[in-house]
C-alpha cells in the first residue's frame, strides 16, 4: 500500500472514529435518496457531521498530489452533500401527505421555516393588492425602508449619504454598521460587504 492510501485509509478511519462521515458514507446516503421516492430517515446531525469531516479534511497540511487529492475529496463531498440537501428538498417540496419531520434535520427545517415565510409574505403582499388595500402596502413599504442590515465590510468603504439621507462611513475593512437595506444590498451585491445574521 502506497503511503498516500494508506494516509487516506487512515484519514478515513480517524473521521469514523471523530463521529465524522466519510465521502462514501455520504455517497451512500445520496445514492439511496436519489433512488428511492420517499424522503429517507438520516440521523439529525447528519450535516454537522458533514460539516466536522470538510473541516478536519481541509484543515491537513498536505503538499503537491496529496494536496490536490485532499482538495478533489473535498469537493466530491461538497457536491455530494450539496445534492443531497436538493433531493430531499425537492422530495419535501412536492409531497402529497403530511411532513414526517421525524426524518428531517434542524437544518432541513430552517430551510422551510424560510421558505414558508417567504410564501407568506407573497400571498400577504397578493392579497393586499387583489383586495385593493392600499394602506397594508404603504406599511410594507414603510417597514422595507425602515429595515436595517447588519453587514461586515470585505474592503473599505468611503462615506456615503444612504437612502435615508443619514451619513454612514467611512468604512474599513472588517468594520461591522447596521445600514439601509437597499444601500446594505448595494454594498453586498457589489462584492464589499457581507450580511452578518443577528438571529
Amino acid at each position: 500500500m502506497s503511503t498516500t492510501a494508506g494516509q487516506q485509509n487512515s484519514n478515513e478511519m480517524d473521521t469514523r472514529n471523530s463521529g465524522s462521515l466519510t465521502l462514501k458514507d455520504v455517497y451512500k446516503m445520496l445514492e439511496k435518496e436519489i433512488e428511492t421516492p420517499a424522503l429517507q430517515s438520516i440521523e439529525p446531525d447528519t450535516f454537522q457531521k458533514i460539516a466536522e469531516t470538510l473541516s478536519n479534511l481541509r484543515s491537513q497540511a498536505y503538499e503537491g498530489v496529496e494536496a490536490k487529492v485532499r482538495d478533489r475529496m473535498a469537493e466530491m463531498l461538497t457536491t455530494s452533500s450539496s445534492l443531497m440537501i436538493e433531493a430531499r428538498q425537492a422530495k419535501m417540496s412536492s409531497r402529497d401527505e403530511p411532513l414526517d419531520y421525524s426524518k428531517v434535520t434542524d437544518e432541513e427545517k430552517y430551510i422551510l421555516d424560510g421558505k414558508r415565510e417567504l410564501n407568506k409574505r407573497i400571498d400577504h403582499v397578493m392579497t393586499a393588492l387583489v383586495k385593493g388595500r392600499p394602506k397594508v402596502l404603504e406599511s410594507i413599504s414603510a417597514r422595507m425602508r425602515s429595515k436595517q442590515i447588519v453587514v461586515r465590510f470585505l474592503k473599505p468603504i468611503e462615506a456615503f449619504i444612504g437612502v435615508d439621507m443619514n451619513k454612514y462611513g467611512p468604512y474599513a475593512q472588517e468594520d461591522v454598521a447596521s445600514l439601509p437595506f437597499e444601500n446594505a444590498r448595494s454594498i453586498i451585491d457589489g462584492g464589499g460587504a457581507i450580511e452578518v445574521c443577528v438571529e
